[in-house]
């Protein structure tokens, strides 16, 4: 019987030896992770995916990690890697609605409309409040010229977030596109309140104010919006090109 004993207890050593190397990896891939988290707030975004890496090396088994290090690449332009990452991210836990979300601010940026409105979409379905999906829907639907369905994911954003600068000035700019100046101009006013600092909303009401007449006051937005953000300038010189005066 000795020797059963004796086995018996080397097996039960080996087995919680086993599980504190276990945990111990584990845990030196969440503090990876969690640096690359910090460097990611701070902007340091190449030294963050460096640190996503090694928790990824450590656990490849951690979506949490994937969808990180997703959102530095689509952060540095590296669209292709971003949604990679996320499509790993999701084939290992299909059920979390920022990846989709996430996943799909990626396909808006190439272009892939349709597949960027499936993808909130199904974030929307697994979370009905997830208020920046109808936002990034709703921006997605306008540029593919859906302006009503648009126009409805922004109200249902800003009914979740009366707060969002983003979602006014995205309302705002929806309504000049229908015809609704009044409405835009509102919009848009009220998105400057929340944000003075919000360039994109100046050109926009900007181009109110030229679907107006109002040459003047169009000016003196546009100057300030190229102050804010000069990148601005050829796509909102373009735009106001083609408003009838």
């Amino acid at each position: 019987m000795t020797p059963r004993r004796t086995s018996a207890w080397i097996g039960l050593i080996c087995a919680l030896l086993m599980s504190g190397c276990y945990s111990r990896r584990q845990d030196a891939a969440a503090e990876h992770n969690n640096r690359g988290n910090r460097l990611y707030e701070r902007g340091d975004l190449d030294r963050a995916i460096a640190e996503f890496d090694k928790a990824i090396a450590i656990n490849p088994n951690q979506p949490r990690y994937y969808f990180n290090r997703g959102n530095a690449h689509k952060d540095k332009k590296e669209i292709e890697q971003a949604i990679s990452d996320y499509d790993k991210a999701i084939s290992m836990d299909a059920k979390i609605p920022d990846v989709y979300d996430n996943r799909g601010i990626a396909r808006t940026s190439k272009g892939d409309l349709d597949g960027a409105i499936s993808d909130f979409t199904i974030a929307i379905t697994l979370n009905p409040n997830q208020v920046n999906a109808y936002n990034n829907r709703g921006y997605a639907r306008q540029e593919r010229g859906e302006l009503d369905s648009a126009l409805a994911d922004y109200e249902k954003a800003i009914t979740l977030n009366p707060n969002d600068a983003y979602f006014y000035n995205n309302r705002g700019s929806v309504r000049r596109m229908k015809g609704d100046p009044s409405g835009a101009r509102s919009d848009l006013n009220k998105s400057i309140a929340l944000d003075p600092k919000n360039a994109e909303t100046y050109c926009n009401l900007g181009l109110v104010d030229l679907s107006q007449g109002n040459n003047e006051a169009a000016n003196l937005n546009f100057s300030k919006c190229y102050a804010l953000d000069a990148g601005l300038r050829p796509k909102f010189e373009k735009l106001a090109s083609g408003i009838k005066r």
